[in-house]
């Protein structure tokens, strides 16, 4: 029996499955522009006003055996893995749904983007290197994969939020414990490695490998993955997520790889984004990055406003939360709306006046356990029209703007008629919002 159906039978036995609205968004929020109280030493709770592991959701067994997940061809199956590319790169987009799982048997579990991470840590050879920063991780299959590649030859170079040092979980204790080059970021007022925001959490979920093997089987230099899902239960598996794996892009591999430096070494600063100086804000073939802290303006709104509303215009939203304290990118959404684009909302949580000025507005805002950051977007930018998708890490919050370490990446522009990565990421949000509730 395959590692991958044996994964399936135990969480089809083993797990104790979550009410459908299970998300990882803590309910208290500081008032606008304040920094929530920090994470108490010993805790893996993060800020108040970001996401948090439910710790009242048990993870389900982990499979037995040594062996590692088989490097398997993936289906292109809409909603679930797509396949393009991002300026020229071949690129992989594999989406979670846990109410409709893309792998396994167990309802409200999706194990599909995690697996592909482990795929992916499990193809680099030796001689190679993996750098990889993880907000938070529970599954003991991640871990196992970076302790197993440091075994067999590669330099594995991670760094995590300070959370991570205090948790007792295998992934940690049995695995990450054991690497030779790790940082876990304790501070006595904050979990970041970068930001120097009082209650501040490095929530970053990035890995960029010399040499990998795409699920197709072609071996590629320089890759990059990149999203939304923790390597967790509760938020990589019982929540909607995407994750982006670019082959190739030199440019994009060493800008990543510089801030994962810089994640790992602790260089801090209350504002990384300085593109005066190219810190924080990088642009290549694939996809554009722009990094967090950012203490002058919001890094959303600045995207948005890239686009010129008009009838044609299209704007889906599909986030964790839209919390009261990102009313700019709130009232961007309500203005391009006003403008003429059709705009739609999904997410875990919406706060109440968000709530108010969308629905206000007539925007229609419908209520998934989403885990995704991400706009979906047909719009005129300039003088031309464009497909276009942001995703990455970065959550509507203020602190996600202005107080932690974060990634929004903006993917590379598509202009054809075809537009997969488009396509891809419209099912991803269909699979949410079609059957969801209105707040």
């Amino acid at each position: 029996m395959s590692r991958r159906r044996q994964l399936a039978i135990v969480l089809a036995l083993g797990i104790v499955a979550s009410a459908c609205g299970s998300s990882e968004t803590a309910d208290a929020t500081p008032p606008d522009g304040q920094m929530p109280t920090p994470a108490a030493p010993g805790t893996s709770a993060p800020a108040a006003d970001e996401e948090s592991d439910d710790p009242a959701i048990p993870d389900p067994p982990e499979p037995a055996g040594d062996e590692a997940v088989p490097a398997m061809p993936a289906s292109l199956v809409p909603g679930c893995t797509a396949k393009s590319t991002l300026g020229g790169h071949p690129a992989w987009f594999f989406f979670t749904r846990p109410d409709k799982p893309c792998e396994g048997t167990a309802k409200d579990l999706d194990p599909h983007a995690v697996n592909e991470l482990v795929r992916l840590i499990a193809s680099v050879p030796k001689g190679g290197r993996i750098d990889g920063h993880i907000f938070s991780i529970s599954v003991d299959a991640v871990g196992k994969a970076l302790l197993d590649a440091q075994t067999r030859g590669v330099d594995v170079w991670i760094s995590t939020d300070g959370a991570v040092a205090s948790l007792t979980d295998p992934s940690k204790v049995d695995y990450l414990d054991k690497l030779v080059h790790k940082v876990y970021c304790t501070s006595a007022n904050r979990t970041s490695c970068i930001s120097t925001a009082d209650g501040a959490i490095s929530h970053t979920k990035l890995f960029v490998m010399s040499t990998a093997t795409a699920p197709d089987g072609s071996v590629a230099d320089d890759v990059v993955w990149f999203g939304s899902a923790n390597q967790t239960y509760a938020s990589g598996m019982r929540l909607y997520n995407n994750t982006v794996t670019v082959y190739g892009d030199t440019a994009l591999f060493n800008n990543m790889r510089g801030y994962l430096d810089d994640l790992f070494e602790r260089r801090t600063t209350a504002d990384y984004y300085d593109p005066d100086s190219g810190r924080g804000h990088f642009l290549t073939d694939s996809a554009d990055v722009y990094v967090s802290p950012e203490a002058q303006t919001d890094l959303v709104v600045n995207r948005l406003d890239d686009i010129t509303p008009d009838d044609k215009c299209d704007v889906r939203v599909i986030q964790a939360s839209v919390r009261d304290s990102r009313m700019d990118v709130v009232n961007r959404l309500v203005a391009m709306h006003a403008g003429g684009c059709a705009v739609r909302v999904v997410a875990a949580t919406v706060e109440p006046q968000a709530l108010t000025a969308l629905k206000a507005a007539g925007i229609a805002v419908r209520k998934k356990p989403i885990h995704d950051k991400s706009f979906i977007v047909f719009g005129k930018y300039g003088a031309d029209y464009a497909y276009r998708v942001y995703t990455g890490s970065h959550n509507l919050s203020g602190g996600s703007a202005h107080g932690y370490d974060e990634i929004f990446v903006k993917l590379a522009a598509e202009t054809a008629a075809a537009h997969p990565v488009f396509d891809a990421y419209t099912v991803h949000f269909g699979d949410a919002y079609d059957d969801a509730p209105a707040f």
